[in-house]
């Protein structure tokens, strides 16, 4: 008798964002007419049309006319010119030194998250932003690692770290010993980051306590203040503590493009039951020999283009366009008397919802009466109810006829 893995039984029935799309679609069906705008997750209508592009479509003519032989050959030096660019201008412009075999090649953020859970014990106590994005969380329910569902939508073995309004947005350290703390830095959804002294605080307490930092920079692309790291590697002493996630799709305006990387310094460890230490890097790489097939030959060199002049002058021209929607987000909701939160070194802008109204009751007023769709908070974590996100992740035009509606709407409704 073959036996299923109960702890996806856990899972909710429905991912937030298939959730969203089922009432979109009830919506839809009701209205067929109306024009929706969405501000809930990325559009990849604003795809990089330069190098980027251009770099695409010459990678599949460069596979109709090469043998399997000569691309193995490519693609090999086609990842070390890769690294090493990645490390010169991602890294060592900020001081950080790092060596080839200390970065990972990934297919998807996400996925290479929720791998890490794969090396790392169940018995590890788990830290957590709350609000933060919910596939850290389910990862851990996958595995066995979360515990049990509780009555008010947390789970039984996480630690949930407050970053909200009443700390400013500043998380404190729990009571708890954490083993695994997950920082998503800029946060999404909030749009929180830590300034140099208080991530310095942080790295600090996982030296003391032997834990392991998963730092998620997806979005480090849109950070405008001087006084926000980029990269933890930043800090002294982060290498032997953290392990750094990096994405592409929100800055090429491609989401799912399939191309990510994690850096695992060698000096970061885990350690076994009775206290010896294991380096992380070993086993990441045992990891990737036997369960990972590689990038594909068309993502390289879509990569490859990213980091070209043109690639970097492009990609920062989209994340400057998308800040100033957020800006413009941000501005207007605040105008009407929402108090916003983010929008600043990252395009999420974070709401609270006027008069104590639940994330999923704002979420359907603005769907119905002003037709804007936006991404209820409680859909992150417990700790979001009553807000809502929106993304600046759209063209500038849905953005400015959105926020005309939204303050249109609300001119007739007290808050």
């Amino acid at each position: 008798m073959a036996l299923i893995n109960e702890d996806y039984l856990k899972l909710p029935e429905n991912y937030l964002f298939s959730e969203i799309n089922k009432k979109i679609n009830v919506f839809k069906a009701m209205r067929p007419n109306s024009k929706v705008i969405h501000l809930d997750a990325g559009d990849s209508s604003a795809i990089l049309k330069g190098k980027v592009a251009e770099a695409l479509h010459r990678s599949i003519d460069e596979l109709t006319d090469k043998s399997g032989g000569s691309l193995l050959s490519d693609i090999g030096e086609l990842k070390k010119s890769l690294v090493s660019k990645i490390l010169k201008t991602d890294y060592e412009s900020r001081g950080v030194r790092l060596s080839h075999d200390e970065i990972f090649l990934s297919n998807n953020a996400k996925n290479t998250a929720e791998d890490i859970n794969e090396i790392i014990s169940r018995d590890n106590i788990v830290g957590i932003l709350d609000p933060n994005y919910p596939a850290y969380i389910y990862s851990n329910v996958m595995n066995g690692r979360a515990g049990e569902k509780m009555s008010d939508g947390r789970w039984s073995n996480l630690v949930y770290i407050p970053c909200n309004w009443s700390n400013n947005f500043t998380p404190d350290f729990p009571q708890e010993k954490l083993d695994v703390i997950y920082l998503s830095l800029p946060n999404n959804p909030t749009g929180t980051t830590l300034t140099f002294s208080e991530l310095k605080k942080w790295v600090k307490y996982a030296i003391d306590n032997h834990a392991l930092i998963i730092f998620d920079a997806a979005h480090e692309h849109y950070i405008t203040e001087p006084d926000v790291p980029h990269s933890i590697y930043e800090i002294k002493g982060a290498k032997k503590v953290a392990v750094e996630i990096r994405s592409f799709s929100k800055t090429t305006g491609f989401t799912g493009s399939n191309f990510s990387f994690v850096i695992v310094p060698k000096e970061v460890t885990a350690f076994t039951m009775t206290g010896e230490a294991v380096s992380l890097n070993k086993i990441w790489q045992k990891r990737l020999t036997s369960k990972f097939s590689g990038i594909p030959y068309i993502t390289l060199r879509t990569a490859e283009a990213l980091y070209s002049p043109e690639g970097l002058a492009e990609r920062k021209e989209l994340a400057m366009y998308y800040m100033e929607n957020a800006k413009f987000i941000r501005e207007a909701v605040s105008k009407i008397g929402l108090r916003a939160h983010g929008g600043i070194n990252s395009p999420y802008v974070w709401v609270k919802t006027p008069q104590g109204i639940s994330s999923w009751k704002f979420f359907e007023q603005l769907l119905y009466k002003a037709n804007i769709v936006c991404t209820p908070g409680v859909g992150f974590c417990p700790g979001g109810e009553g807000c809502v996100r929106f993304t600046g992740f759209c063209k500038r035009e849905d953005v400015e006829e959105a926020m005309k509606r939204l303050i249109q709407f609300y001119s007739s409704v007290p808050l």
